[in-house]
């Protein structure tokens, strides 16, 4: 005795194509924040650099 069971349907509501990804828009602040605290921190390790230097010289 073989049971006949119906094919499940997916619960899952399929996206669109045409939208745009949600996640792109945080990525980019992510990115955007983590540029900025790469100039700052250069910035930053110049000028101890710079100075380290110039207390060198003098």
């Amino acid at each position: 005795m073989s049971a006949k069971t119906t094919p499940q349907s997916s619960k899952r509501k399929k996206s669109k194509g045409n939208s745009p990804p949600a996640f792109a828009a945080p990525t980019l602040s992510v990115a955007a924040q983590n540029l900025i605290n790469m100039v700052a921190i250069s910035a930053v390790s110049g000028t101890v650099l710079l100075g380290l230097l110039a207390a060198k010289h003098f």
